[in-house]
C-alpha cells in the first residue's frame, strides 16, 4: 500500500523533536502497519504490532495517517511529543477491493453475491491444498475432500448444476485455468468467490458453476524489500480408534460356527462345521499353523519345519509358514502411519515508486497416512509491475511447480475409487487372525484356506502402490501491458499460458501368496505434455460526471488447448506397458527390459473459445447503481450449428444508508439492497471430440479373420465413439435478491441471500445400446434440466471485551434445494454405477442430484409367521431383511424400490473464533453439514457372513439377528445366503446419516513485541500451535462423513474413501 503516492520538491523543515504515539481502531485494537508520513515531505514510517510509531517531525508539521479501510488523516502536531490516533472506518466509501478478474471493484459499489477470504485465512490452514481452506469459510461453497497427499477437493459452488462437470471456474491474476494444484496459500494475496450471474457472467461460458478468483501477491510500492518465512510442520494421525471396529479371532471362528448352524436350520439340515481352520467340532479351536507350504489348519506336530525352511530357501516365491496372530491383527494400523508434514515458504517483496515485485518460494512435504503415500511440491513464483511512463505499466506473473507424488490410491487423481477394491476396504476384508508377516518374513498370504481372496494391504501398499510414482513440472502464467493515454481510460492486453509435462512410473510386483495371485511382475510408464494459450484485450473507461459515475470495459479473448475438469489440455501422451522385466531394480527397468511390451499414444485435443464480452455499471450518487453485462462464446466442442452462446446478465444495488431520510438514524452504518438475473453456459463435462464419429485401433480388441479362417488375424479399426453434432449449451439462469447491513456501530455485518438457479439443457453421456458395439464411447447429449435454490447467511461480529480482550466472530449458512426438473423425451431415469451387483443411485424427475435408490427396510423376519403373512419377496427368510411393498400389489418386486436419501447437504455451515489478547491470540473453526445420507457400501463386505465368505467381518455380528433381538439387530441373520432379502439389492440398511459437526481447527497463537523484536532485528516474529480436525460429532459408522466420489453420478458412495483425519502443528512465521 502506497502511504503517499507523490512526493514533495520542498526543502523539509528542519527538526525540532520526536514525535510518538499509538493507533488504534475504534475498538481500541491496535493496527499494525498503518502509514504515518510529515505531509510535504518523504518521511515515513509504520506502526508496529502494538500500533506504536516513532517519527522526526516539526512542531508545525501535519501527520498524514492512512490505513486500507479506514479514513485517512492529516493530524496537525502543534508542538506535541505524544499523540494517540483512533482511525474511523470508512464506512462511506466501503472501500475493500473486489478483483473480478478482468475488473476491480470496491465492496460499496458491487451489485452481486461475492465472498471474499483474505489471504491470512488461507495460510493458517495446515493443508497444501489452497481449495480445501474455502470449507466452511464462504456460505453457499461446499468443499468435498480427502486427506490423500497431492489431490484436489470437489468445490461445488451454490449447489450441483448438471450431472458432471460441476467445477467451477478458477482464474489466477486474471488469467482461467482448470487446476489450481500448483499454487502455494502463502503467495495468495485475496481469494474472491462470484456465485451469481450479477458477477460470474463476465465468464460467460464457463462460469456456470460460478468463479473463484484467486490474486496472487504484487509486492509493495515504495517500500524496501521485506523477507516473510513461514514454517508449518508436524504430524498427521490416522486416527485408528475411529476406524470401524472388527470382529478378532476368537470372535470370527465362533460366528463362523454360528454361521453353520444358520445355514443348517435354515435348510432343516444338521450343521457341517467345515472351516479349514476351525475345526469340524461344534467349538472352534485354532491350529498352529494356518499355512505350512501348501497344508492348511495343521498343527506343529503334522509338519517338518526343517524340510519346509528348506523348501522355503529353494523356492521363497511359493513357499509359505503362517501362524495365527490369536490377538488380532488391526488391519488399518497395520497400513497406517503418523505422517509428517512440512511446509516451508519463503516471500521477498518490495518496490520503488515505480515499480513492485513479489518473489515466493515453496516447499511442501506431505506424508500420507496410508504406508507409502507421499507428495513433494517446489513453486517458485515471480510477480513484478513496472511504471515504464506515466501512461505505461507493464508487468507478469510468473509461477514454476515441481510436483511429486507417491503411492496415490484410487480414481480420478486420487478423488475417489473407480471401484470397491482401494487398499482401505482391503483392510476390512483381511481376517484379523492373519499376521502382516510369515515365519519367514515373507507378507503373510491369503494363500491359508479358509479366508477367500482379500490381499494382504501392507504388501499392496509397500510393494505395488510404493512403487507408483508421478512427476509433473508445470509452469503458468501471463505478461500484460496497460495503456492509459487519457485520465479514466485504460488499454490492456495479456497473453498467459500454462504448460506442464508429466510422467508416471506403475511397478507391480509378482507375488504368488494371494488365493487370487499375482502372477507376473508387470511395469507400466507413461509420458505426456499440455499447452494452453489464452490473449485477452480489453478497454475499460471509468469516469465520473458530477452525480454520475460510469465503469465501461469491454474485450475480446481467445484460448486455445484448454483444458476442462474432464480432459487435458492439447497435447499427447504416450505409454507402454510390459510383463516380466529382466530386472526387478526399479533403475533399471524400462520398457525394452520388458516381455510382451505394448506402446500407444494419444492425442490430447484440449478445448478452444473465441469470445467477446462488455461490462456497464452506472451509478448515480453513489446510492443507485446499475450493472449490465453480456457475453458471447464460442466452444470448439460443438457442431457450427450450435457453436455460439450468448450470456447476458443485468442486476442492480440501493444503497439505502447514503438517503437523507437515514442521517439521523443509528442503528445502522451501512444498508444496501441489491438484486440481479442473467445466464452462463457449461460444457465441462463434454469431450473436445464429441461431436465427431471416430474410429481407432485398439490392441487385443479390434482382430478380425479377414479371410474367414481361424487361423490368422489382422488388426482393424472400430468405432471408438459415436459423434453428436446436435449438443449446445448448457444454460444456467440465476435470480439473485442480497440484502448487505452494518449494523451496532460497526460491531455487526449482515449479508443475505436467496437464489435460484434454473440450468436447461444438462449434457450427459446417456449409455448406448450394446448394438453399438463394446469400445465405442458414447456422446454427450442434452437430456433435461436441473433446478438449484437457496439462502446464504452470514454475519460477522467484532468487539472488545475489555481493554485488551478483541473478539471476532464470523458465521456462515448456507441452505440449499436440488433437483432434477425435466428429462428429455425418452428418457425415464439415469442409474449410476454398480458396485458388486448394486447400483445405489437414481437421476429421476423431482429427486435430488443421484439420489440413493432401492428397497426400504422396515425390519427383519422375526418368524415364519411374518414371512407367510407377507408379501411375497424373494429370498425371504426368518432373519432377514423385511421390505416395505411400496405399490401395495401384495409382492416386492422392482416397483416397490424407492428413493432413500441424497448426497447433496440440505445445510452447512461453519464458525471462526477469534479471540485477541495483547500478544496472543487464539482462534478455532468449525464447520458442519445437515440433511445429506451416504450410502456405505463397507457395509456390504463387513455385516454378511456370505459375502465373500471367510473374509472379515464387523463387530455388527455380535448383533446380528436372533429371535431375542429381533428388529434390535444390528445385521440380518449371520448365515451364507446372498439374495434380495440379504446382501444382493440395494436398500435403505445402507444409507445412513451424513450430517456432522467438526472442529476444523483450533490454534494458540503468539507474537513477540517491540523489545524482543528489536533485540533481534525483526519485525515480525510469530509462532503457533493448532490442531486440525480434531473432533467429529456424527453418527456415520464409516472412517470420514465427508464422503466424495469421482463423479457427480456417485457422490456419497463411500467404497473406502481415504479419510481426512488429525493432525497437529506448529509454525512459525518470521518477519525481516
Amino acid at each position: 500500500m502506497r502511504a503517499n503516492s507523490k512526493t514533495s520538491t520542498k526543502a523539509e523543515v528542519p527538526i525540532q523533536n520526536v514525535v510518538t504515539g499509538t493507533i488504534v481502531d475504534s475498538f481500541g485494537v491496535p493496527l499494525p502497519g498503518a502509514n504515518v508520513v510529515v505531509q510535504g515531505t518523504t518521511r515515513g514510517t509504520q506502526t508496529d504490532f502494538d500500533g506504536n510509531f516513532s517519527i522526526e517531525a516539526d512542531g508545525n508539521a501535519v501527520l498524514v495517517v492512512s490505513y486500507l479501510g479506514y479514513v485517512t488523516q492529516n493530524v496537525p502536531v502543534n508542538g506535541r511529543s505524544s499523540i494517540n490516533i483512533t482511525m474511523a472506518e470508512d464506512s462511506q466509501a466501503l472501500d475493500e477491493v473486489i478483483v473480478t478478474g478482468y475488473t476491480t471493484e470496491t465492496k460499496r459499489e458491487t451489485t452481486a453475491a461475492v465472498s471474499i477470504v483474505k489471504a491470512e485465512e488461507l495460510a493458517a490452514i495446515p493443508s497444501g491444498n489452497v481449495e480445501q481452506q474455502l470449507a466452511g469459510r464462504v456460505a453457499g461453497v461446499t468443499v468435498v475432500t480427502n486427506g490423500q497427499p497431492g489431490t484436489a477437493s470437489q468445490i461445488r459452488v451454490r449447489g450441483f448444476g448438471a450431472f458432471g462437470g460441476n467445477e467451477p471456474l478458477y482464474v489466477v491474476d486474471g488469467v482461467p485455468i482448470n487446476d489450481i494444484s500448483f499454487l502455494n496459500p502463502d503467495d495468495i494475496e485475496t481469494t474472491t468467490v462470484l456465485k451469481d450471474a450479477a458477477a460470474a457472467s463476465i465468464y460467460g461460458a464457463r462460469a456456470a458453476n460460478g468463479v473463484i478468483v484467486y490474486t496472487t501477491k504484487p509486492g509493495r510500492r515504495d517500500r524496501k524489500t521485506e523477507i516473510n518465512i513461514n514454517i508449518q510442520t508436524g504430524v498427521t494421525d490416522p486416527n485408528v480408534a475411529g476406524s470401524p471396529a472388527m470382529l478378532n479371532p476368537q470372535q470370527m471362528a465362533e460366528y463362523t460356527h454360528i454361521g453353520y448352524r444358520n445355514n443348517a436350520a435354515a435348510t432343516g439340515t444338521t450343521p457341517q462345521y467345515t472351516h479349514p481352520q476351525y475345526g469340524n467340532q461344534a467349538t472352534p479351536t485354532f491350529p498352529d499353523y494356518l499355512h505350512a507350504d501348501g497344508q492348511n489348519g495343521v498343527s506343529a506336530s503334522d509338519i517338518d519345519l526343517a524340510q519346509i525352511r528348506a523348501n522355503y530357501e529353494a523356492d521363497p516365491e511359493n513357499v509359505f509358514l503362517i501362524r495365527p496372530n490369536l490377538r488380532g491383527t488391526n488391519w488399518y494400523k497395520e497400513i497406517t502411519r503418523l505422517a509428517p508434514a512440512t511446509r516451508i515458504s519463503l516471500g521477498f517483496n518490495g518496490g520503488t515508486e515505480n515499480g513492485r515485485f513479489y518473489v515466493g518460494l515453496g516447499l511442501q512435504s506431505l506424508d500420507g497416512v496410508l504406508l507409502e503415500n507421499e507428495q513433494d511440491r517446489v513453486t517458485a513464483r515471480f510477480n513484478s509491475e513496472f511504471d515504464l511512463t506515466p501512461w505505461l505499466v507493464i508487468g507478469e506473473n510468473f509461477q514454476a511447480t515441481y510436483n511429486s507424488v507417491r503411492g496415490q490410491t484410487g480414481g480420478n487423481g486420487g478423488l475417489g475409487i473407480a471401484n470397491d477394491e482401494s487398499e482401505i476396504l482391503s483392510a476390512y476384508r483381511m481376517p484379523t487372525i492373519l499376521p502382516v508377516f510369515d515365519e519367514f518374513g515373507s507378507y503373510a498370504s491369503t494363500r491359508a484356506a479358509g479366508f477367500n481372496n482379500p490381499r494382504n494391504p501392507v504388501r499392496r501398499l509397500v510393494q505395488d502402490r510404493g512403487n507408483d510414482q508421478a512427476f509433473s513440472v508445470s509452469a503458468f502464467g501471463n505478461i500484460y501491458a496497460a495503456l492509459t493515454p487519457i485520465e479514466g481510460l485504460t488499454i490492456r492486453t495479456s497473453l498467459g499460458g500454462s504448460y506442464y509435462n508429466f510422467t508416471n512410473r506403475d511397478y507391480n510386483y509378482r507375488y504368488l501368496g494371494d488365493s487370487e495371485p499375482q502372477a507376473s511382475f508387470s511395469f507400466n510408464e507413461g509420458s505426456e505434455y499440455g499447452f494452453q494459450w489464452i490473449w485477452t484485450n480489453t478497454v475499460n473507461y471509468n469516469q465520473t460526471f458530477g452525480k454520475h459515475g460510469i465503469k465501461v470495459i469491454a474485450g475480446i479473448e481467445a484460448i486455445e488447448g484448454a483444458a476442462t475438469p474432464t480432459t487435458a489440455a492439447r497435447g499427447r501422451r504416450i505409454q507402454g506397458s510390459g510383463i516380466n522385466p529382466f530386472s526387478t531394480d526399479l533403475d533399471y527397468v524400462n520398457l525394452q527390459t520388458v516381455t510382451s511390451p505394448v506402446v500407444q499414444s494419444f492425442i490430447r485435443k484440449g478445448v478452444n473459445f473465441s469470445s467477446l464480452f462488455g461490462k456497464l455499471d452506472y451509478n448515480f450518487d453513489e446510492k443507485y447503481y446499475v450493472t449490465g453485462v453480456i457475453r458471447r462464446d464460442g466452444s470448439s466442442v460443438f457442431g457450427e450449428n450450435n457453436r455460439y452462446g450468448t450470456f447476458p446478465a443485468v442486476s442492480g444495488a440501493w444503497r439505502i444508508i447514503a438517503e437523507p431520510f437515514m442521517e439521523n438514524q443509528n442503528i445502522f452504518q451501512d444498508l444496501k439492497v441489491r438484486g440481479g438475473w442473467g445466464q452462463m453456459g457449461n460444457s465441462n463435462n463434454v469431450n473436445p471430440a464429441n461431436q465427431f464419429s471416430l474410429a481407432a485401433l485398439d490392441i487385443g480388441n479390434t482382430i478380425y479373420p479377414i479371410d474367414g479362417q481361424n487361423s490368422g488375424a489382422n488388426e482393424g479399426f472400430a468405432t471408438s465413439r459415436i459423434g453428436n453434432p446436435d449438443a449446445k449449451w448448457e444454460t444456467s439462469t440465476t435470480l439473485n435478491i442480497g440484502f448487505d447491513a452494518t449494523i451496532l456501530n460497526n460491531h455487526v455485518d449482515i449479508i443475505l441471500d436467496w437464489w435460484k438457479k434454473d440450468t436447461e439443457d444438462l449434457l450427459f453421456q446417456v449409455p448406448l445400446p450394446g448394438v453399438t458395439g463394446a469400445y465405442a464411447a458414447a456422446p454427450s447429449r442434452n437430456v433435461g434440466a436441473m433446478l438449484n435454490q437457496g439462502v446464504d447467511f452470514q454475519i460477522i461480529g467484532r468487539g472488545n471485551l475489555s481493554e485488551d480482550l478483541y473478539f471476532t466472530v464470523t458465521l456462515n449458512n448456507s441452505f440449499l434445494k436440488n433437483e432434477v426438473v425435466r428429462f428429455a423425451e425418452g428418457i425415464e431415469f439415469l442409474d449410476g454405477p454398480g458396485y458388486r451387483g448394486i447400483f445405489p443411485t437414481r437421476n429421476q424427475v423431482g429427486r435430488p442430484l443421484s439420489s440413493f435408490f432401492g428397497y426400504q427396510v422396515t425390519g427383519y423376519f422375526n418368524s415364519q409367521a411374518e414371512v407367510d403373512a407377507a408379501p411375497t419377496q424373494d429370498g425371504a427368510g426368518v432373519g432377514r431383511f423385511r421390505y416395505a411393498d411400496i405399490n401395495g400389489d401384495g409382492a416386492i418386486t422392482p416397483d416397490d424400490r424407492t428413493y432413500l436419501g441424497d448426497p447433496v447437504p440440505e445445510y452447512s455451515g461453519g464458525a471462526v473464533i477469534n479471540l485477541q489478547y495483547k500478544q496472543l491470540t487464539f482462534e478455532t473453526y468449525w464447520n458442519w453439514v445437515a440433511g445429506v445420507e451416504i450410502f456405505n457400501q463397507g457395509k456390504w463386505f463387513r455385516d454378511f457372513f456370505g459375502t465373500f465368505e471367510g473374509s472379515a467381518k464387523g463387530v455388527n455380528a455380535l448383533r446380528s439377528w436372533t429371535p431375542e433381538l429381533g428388529n434390535n439387530a444390528a445385521a440380518p441373520i449371520w448365515e451364507s445366503a446372498s439374495n434380495l432379502s440379504t446382501s444382493g439389492a440395494s436398500n435403505s440398511w445402507y444409507v445412513e446419516s451424513g450430517d456432522y459437526i467438526r472442529l476444523q481447527r483450533i490454534a494458540l497463537l503468539w507474537n513477540f513485541g517491540d523489545d524482543v523484536l528489536n533485540s533481534l532485528g525483526l519485525k515480525k516474529f510469530e509462532f503457533g500451535l493448532s490442531a486440525n480436525n480434531v473432533w467429529t460429532i456424527t453418527k456415520y459408522s464409516g472412517l470420514d462423513p465427508v464422503v466424495g466420489g469421482d463423479a457427480d453420478t456417485t457422490f456419497g458412495v463411500d467404497v473406502g474413501n481415504y479419510p481426512v483425519t488429525p493432525s497437529y502443528l506448529f509454525n512459525i512465521n518470521i518477519g525481516l
